[in-house]
């Protein structure tokens, strides 16, 4: 009897163990999207700060003319010029977003818009689209494994 009522408990456990897994798609899309506009709240307090603490340790940014280079240091690295512009901002807002059937990679599309001076003070504006490829952790959070993006011919 005991064995009997051991295997009804285990059985029991499985099942509901098996349920609470269930990825709602819809409540994931919402999630990502709300670490995307995380990240571009913190980008825009903390700035470079703010952006790399939102990348995973093997993230990768794609760079015009450059191989691919992985890692915080390679992120921190590409942006650290745009960012020692004080003048320099950058803006954005996710459009869509897709997750994974099992909820832990998913990606988000929209449009960025940056701001800045040249030499001579004038206002130099651009604008495009991005991609961000993301994956979420064991800790739960969303983390950002790849961003590249592209500018439009008219900001």
């Amino acid at each position: 009897m005991r064995s009997a009522v051991g295997m009804t408990c285990l059985a029991a456990g499985i099942t509901l163990a098996g349920c609470g897994s269930a990825v709602d798609p819809a409540a994931e899309r919402e999630a990502l999207l709300a670490a995307d506009r995380a990240f571009a709240q913190a980008t825009a307090e903390r700035r470079l700060e703010g952006w790399v603490e939102a990348f995973a340790e093997d993230a990768i940014m794609m760079r015009p003319d450059e191989p691919f280079s992985p890692g915080l240091d390679a992120v921190r690295g590409y942006m650290a010029g745009a960012f020692a512009d004080t003048s320099w901002t950058i803006s954005w807002e996710p459009e869509l977003a897709f997750v994974s059937s099992a909820g832990d990679m998913g990606y988000t599309l929209g449009r960025y818009r940056t701001r800045g001076l040249d030499a001579a003070g004038a206002e130099m504006l651009g604008a495009g689209k991005y991609v961000t490829i993301w994956r979420k952790g064991q800790d739960g959070r969303w983390r950002v494994v790849f961003d590249g993006g592209n500018p439009d011919t008219q900001p």
